[in-house]
């Protein structure tokens, strides 16, 4: 079957590994797009994941601090402090220091993986994919 050149990717980056031993697993939704976010959410929730959203890098940072997720999926491009700038402080805190971080974003992946991965990203996935293809993305980083 040929490779669909146009069609968006996702990509896994690193070999962390998250230890997750509940059933349902906490997902932060960063994004500037609050419609984008919600919706995001809203299927990620219906598939059974304990969802929550924050519209920026600072916002997300403050929803950690009593809310400690598995996996963040962060845009990157977000004003003020953008995605990588976020992922770098989220692996600095010592409670999402080990939390899958997934670029979750419009650029392409070229544009994104080198400061991506100097930045914590475990993965990415280029916003067009379904919330199926994210969620098989998202297991492949737990055990």
């Amino acid at each position: 079957m040929p490779v669909n050149l146009h069609s968006p990717r996702c990509a896994l980056w690193t070999n962390r590994s998250i230890d997750v031993d509940l059933p349902c697993w906490r997902i932060l939704v960063v994004d500037d797009n609050a419609s984008s976010a919600e919706a995001l959410a809203a299927a990620l929730t219906a598939d059974g994941f304990e969802t929550r959203v924050a519209l920026s890098g600072v916002d997300a940072l403050h929803a950690v601090d009593g809310w400690v997720p598995h996996i963040v999926i962060l845009d990157i491009s977000m004003p003020e402090h953008d995605g990588f700038a976020t992922a770098r402080v989220l692996r600095r805190i010592a409670r999402t220091r080990d939390a899958g971080i997934i670029a979750f974003t419009a650029l392409g992946e070229e544009l994104v993986r080198t400061k991506g991965l100097h930045a914590g990203f475990d993965a990415y996935c280029q916003k067009g994919n379904s919330p199926e293809t994210l969620v098989h993305l998202m297991q492949r980083l737990v055990h």
